[in-house]
């Protein structure tokens, strides 16, 4: 199953549950279709500063720039059903059209198993998406603002807070 936005409207990272619980997705609209991806924390913080880098570079070598663009802090928009959970994700500049690229893969059903060779490539879901500069932009501002809403760090060791505290390495396990 393959899913292509040509353009779109919204292109989001959101989270549903608790901070310590939370899940993150990846959301994506267009005026005729809502979808949304399961990805982890990490993969979401690592796409949002991979989209700044390459901004800067685009900026850097071809002198474009982008406008102003509206912030998106809404939540995302529900019901939110993962169409499948994302692997591998790409980014591509695309000269031609100046747009960033966007794809990605599911992650196999049998994560274990190694995909050698293109035939089981084929058969993996992917989700693939065109962004303008300011589009781009706007993901990597929203994205690391989701991410860093999580859990407070402990002062003393750094481990994330729950609510009731944790039990600090730095302070020989007693309760912080």
């Amino acid at each position: 199953m393959s899913f292509k936005f040509e353009s779109i409207e919204r292109f989001v990272v959101g989270t549903v549950g608790m901070p310590g619980e939370r899940e993150f997705f990846l959301q994506l609209r267009s005026q005729t279709e809502l979808r949304s991806f399961k990805l982890e924390k990490g993969q979401a913080a690592a796409l949002a500063e991979r989209m700044r880098e390459i901004i800067r570079e685009v900026k850097r070598r071809y002198g474009l720039g982008y406008g102003p663009f509206k912030p998106d802090d809404g939540p995302l928009e529900m019901p939110v059903e993962s169409e499948f959970a994302i692997g591998s994700m790409s980014l591509t500049w695309d000269e031609e059209d100046s747009m960033l690229l966007f794809s990605a893969t599911e992650i196999p059903e049998d994560a274990a198993l190694e995909v050698t060779n293109q035939e089981e490539v084929g058969d993996l879901a992917t989700v693939e998406a065109k962004l303008t500069l300011e589009e781009a932009a706007e993901f990597a501002r929203r994205t690391i603002k989701v991410v860093e809403a999580g859990r407070r760090p402990c002062t003393f060791c750094g481990s994330p807070l729950d609510p009731s505290g944790h039990l600090c390495p730095r302070a020989n396990g007693y309760r912080r």
